[in-house]
């Protein structure tokens, strides 16, 4: 069974020497980042740590709009100066923060990650690329530095997992590790049921319209084992950026037989695509890898970029190079 490596003793006796920290994620941050933040800025206060929140957002996703107010876009001159320490939760790369990076430059930088794409940076580390979440791993912080859990910090951690794993559908055999630990959370008050209604409730009439006219853009390729949906910028005319249902969307496509990727680009402005990439959980098709290679990051089955360019260009080349990862795997297509 997979054990969660130690923390390193230079990681606890910095932790445990601070004053003052700041926790920052990745730009357009999702379930699993902002309950990391939450999280691991309640494991912090619980040591007597002084601590600000930080996310460039934007805040798009239904599951967490709740938490804007709880942060702050900008580190400011007055902080930065105090010398923080800064904790940089499920981020694979330093510019996943976006223009964060300019304004913790210089600063002792720690980074609690489960994402295999991207290369080593920061002073400290703690990176758990077997781990399904980022939220799991800053549990293993609560544990090596014997703070208790309350069931508000079990109920973030819990919630970083979930959304992390599509409700645990991503988890596969051999990982009782993750359901002991679950079961932990439980017995802290957690309700399952509960999360996956806050997951996957909630939803407005405008967000299950513009579902549907995605869905009826969907293009099948590659012998129907790409599936590519592209927003129009007339589709932001009519929806709302926060009426996305990128999730349900990838899951409706992924149900689709013999669909192994899933590419959905979403209109960003002139020239400015965010990509979206899922692959089914029986494609050897790692997207995370993909994204690295433009700029982005994310895990084997779901990843994200944000590019520029022309569409009529971009589009191509992005077929292509999943075709060419397509190829490699064990169901290739003649």
């Amino acid at each position: 069974m997979f054990t969660y490596p130690e923390i390193p003793s230079k990681i606890i006796d910095e932790i445990r020497s601070c004053t003052v920290a700041i926790v920052v994620g990745h730009v357009g941050p999702d379930g699993d980042c902002i309950h990391s933040q939450i999280a691991m800025q309640k494991l912090l206060q619980r040591l007597g740590v002084e601590v600000h929140l930080v996310n460039a957002g934007p805040f798009a996703r239904k599951e967490i709009k709740q938490y804007e107010p709880l942060f702050a876009p900008h580190v400011d001159r007055q902080l930065y100066d105090r010398n923080p320490l800064v904790v940089m939760v499920d981020c694979s790369t330093l510019d996943r923060i976006g223009y964060l990076g300019d304004e913790i430059d210089g600063l002792t930088l720690l980074t609690i990650d489960h994402h295999a794409s991207g290369s080593k940076f920061g002073d400290l580390s703690y990176i758990v690329p077997k781990s399904f979440s980022t939220s799991l791993c800053v549990m293993q912080f609560y544990k090596a530095l014997e703070v208790e859990m309350t069931y508000e910090i079990a109920d973030h951690i819990f919630f970083g997992l979930a959304t992390d794993t599509g409700f645990l559908k991503f988890i596969g055999p051999y990982r009782g590790e993750t359901f002991h630990l679950m079961g932990e959370l439980v017995e802290l008050g957690v309700s399952p049921n509960d999360i996956f209604n806050r997951m996957e409730g909630g939803n407005s009439f405008e967000s299950q319209q513009f579902l549907g006219k995605l869905l009826l853009r969907a293009e099948p390729l590659l012998e129907g084992r790409l599936m590519v949906v592209v927003e129009a910028p007339e589709d932001l005319k009519e929806f709302s950026a926060d009426q996305r249902p990128s999730d349900s969307l990838y899951a409706h496509l992924l149900g689709v037989d013999d669909v192994e990727v899933v590419l959905y680009i979403k209109f960003m402005g002139e020239d400015r695509w965010e990509l979206g990439l899922r692959s089914s959980h029986s494609s050897s098709a790692d997207v995370g890898k993909i994204c690295a290679q433009l700029g982005g990051g994310g895990h084997r089955k779901a990843a994200g970029a944000t590019v520029t360019g022309n569409l009529s260009e971009l589009k191509p080349s992005l077929i292509e190079t999943i075709k060419s990862v397509l190829e490699q795997s064990p169901n290739s297509y003649k």
